[in-house]
């Protein structure tokens, strides 16, 4: 998925500055290209990798979870892909996947792309790109009192954070594991951070900040710009320093913070 990047004073400033990447290769390789739009260098560290989760029984139990539902939701690209993967065959086509009676809810604008691309459409879109922000979307929009239900379909190492918002609301949640992130392997001897010769690392997300732990002994003071909160958390556990968290979840909002 190409990453649209703008160019104003706050991505120029990091022409020339080398930016480690931290998530999957693929999706590495989808912020790369934008870096390289702005001048920046990035330097892939693939740090966790997604597993997808299922079989057919998972499959046919999310396909009539979702025909009787008023809403969808979907916390991530690969929520989307898995969901699509899970319920489809060669000739569904987005009505088939998710019926019109079912609002779409995304937690923000990348998970909202590939709704689209891939189911046709979106409905509601959390503001700030966190699970709380879209919880505060779908309560103001009613979500609590849907008939049919919530179905969410989640990393299986997700927080529970919507899904418990929502059911303390009153709402009615069935919650499917349809793919579980796994950070990269312990390496022995990790590899020094100072070694790397970058300028800023970028984490976004958890598992990411598990599989660098695992991966790379931070052995220089370089900034860690977290993606958001559940991200930083998961850095100071690690009795490390946040430098920078991007306001937004998105590749955008680390360009912003990143100092």
């Amino acid at each position: 998925m190409k990453i649209r990047a703008r160019h104003d004073f706050s991505e120029s400033r990091l022409a020339g500055r080398r930016i480690l990447l931290t998530r999957s290769e693929d999706d590495c390789a989808a912020w790369a290209s934008a870096l390289e739009e702005i001048g920046a260098v990035p330097v892939p560290l693939p740090c966790i990798d997604a597993e997808p989760l299922g079989d057919a029984e998972l499959g046919r139990a999310l396909r009539e979870a979702s025909q009787a539902a008023d809403w969808l939701v979907f916390t991530s690209r690969r929520g989307v892909e898995a969901f699509v993967r899970l319920v489809g065959d060669a000739a569904a086509t987005g009505d088939d996947l998710a019926p019109r009676s079912a609002r779409i809810a995304v937690v923000g604008p990348a998970t909202a792309d590939a709704a689209r691309q891939l189911l046709g459409r979106v409905d509601l879109v959390g503001e700030r790109g966190t699970a709380d922000s879209l919880a505060d979307a779908m309560l103001a929009a009613g979500a609590a009192a849907s008939r049919g239900g919530i179905v969410l379909a989640l990393a299986a190492n997700a927080r529970d954070v919507l899904e418990r918002r929502l059911r303390e609301a009153g709402a009615v949640c069935r919650r499917f594991d349809v793919y579980r992130t796994i950070p990269a392997a312990a390496r022995a001897p990790r590899r020094a951070l100072s070694a790397l010769g970058v300028d800023a690392v970028w984490l976004a997300s958890p598992s990411a900040v598990e599989g660098f732990a695992n991966q790379v002994d931070v052995d220089t003071d370089v900034p860690l710009v977290a993606i958001g909160p559940s991200t930083a958390d998961a850095i100071r556990a690690r009795g490390l320093a946040v430098a920078a968290e991007a306001h937004a979840p998105s590749f955008e909002g680390l360009l912003e913070a990143t100092p």
